[in-house]
């Protein structure tokens, strides 16, 4: 037994009950041999290039812990299944990773103001930060 994720991209032609099912399907196989850790639907998201002539898809994300069997049956149903366009199954190497998304999910993390992103970058570079009324007086 080992942690996994699994991101599956699903027909966005399907009604929000098409997704549940579906949603519901591979929940129930990693079910069988494992423990789902969290679920994540992502929703609608613009595809990088056209999939069966889908330009969008609808993303959803497990992260579970299951046996090796489990990737191999979710790949086997993917293959037969018309509803999945695309999956991928990654064995997952760092458990403290699913402890961060919980943290950053219950805003537990500390967050940087967007101003503060912009003042640290400044501070690093090492370069004088000029003004536009600065160098309108240089020219004279």
């Amino acid at each position: 037994m080992r942690d996994y994720e699994t991101t599956l991209i699903l027909d966005p032609q399907l009604a929000e009950e098409g997704w549940e099912q579906a949603i519901t399907k591979y929940s129930t196989i990693i079910s069988a041999k494992g423990t789902i850790k969290r679920t994540d639907r992502w929703g609608l998201r613009r595809l990088a290039y056209t999939i069966r002539k889908h330009g969008q898809g609808y993303y959803v994300h497990f992260i579970h812990y299951s046996s090796t069997d489990v990737p191999r049956e979710i790949e086997r149903q993917c293959e037969l299944d018309e509803q999945c366009l695309r999956y991928l199954t990654v064995a997952s190497d760092n458990p403290k990773y699913v402890e961060e998304m919980d943290k950053r999910a219950s805003g537990e993390g500390t967050s940087v103001s967007e101003e503060g992103d912009r003042s640290a970058s400044r501070e690093t570079t090492g370069r004088p930060v000029r003004s536009g009324a600065d160098d309108a007086g240089d020219e004279a």
